[in-house]
């Protein structure tokens, strides 16, 4: 979904997020060596998503507040991430198990989908169009 220029730093991220997701599935599926799938999965959360999770949870989720956003959706937001970095801190733990990996990577993608489809949205409607401009200049200083 495209959105207006102000979130475009966080819908582009997301967009990456959800090709990448779509690569780890397809490896999934054809049951390639799971090794070398956590392997990526582990690269994938240490090098991108981890960053991204932590500035949403410094940048984002204050802003949200701040501008009085609805608690059920930013709730949401939050247990999702806390059970996005639970399920990286298992694939640590080197369980060789399809299953975790598609969790892992299917909550991703929800996750991202969720948030370009209905936070997004939502936040186009409630908040001035400067401000989410900041926000995108903001979220751009923390990639």
């Amino acid at each position: 979904m495209e959105h207006s220029k102000a979130l475009q730093v966080l819908s582009w991220q997301h967009k990456e997020d959800r090709l990448k997701c779509r690569e780890f599935l397809k490896d999934i599926q054809q049951q390639r060596d799971k090794t070398s799938i956590r392997q990526r999965i582990l690269q994938f959360w240490k090098n991108e998503l981890q960053k991204h999770v932590e500035a949403e949870e410094a940048i984002l989720f204050p802003f949200l507040q701040k501008h009085h956003f609805p608690f059920n959706f930013v709730n949401i937001l939050k247990r999702e991430h806390d059970t996005i970095r639970l399920l990286a801190e298992r694939l640590n733990r080197h369980d060789e198990d399809y299953y975790l990996y598609k969790a892992f990577i299917k909550l991703v993608d929800q996750h991202s989908r969720f948030e370009d489809e209905i936070i997004f949205r939502k936040m186009e409607e409630l908040i001035p169009q400067q401000e989410l401009s900041q926000l995108n200049t903001s979220m751009a200083a923390a990639r």
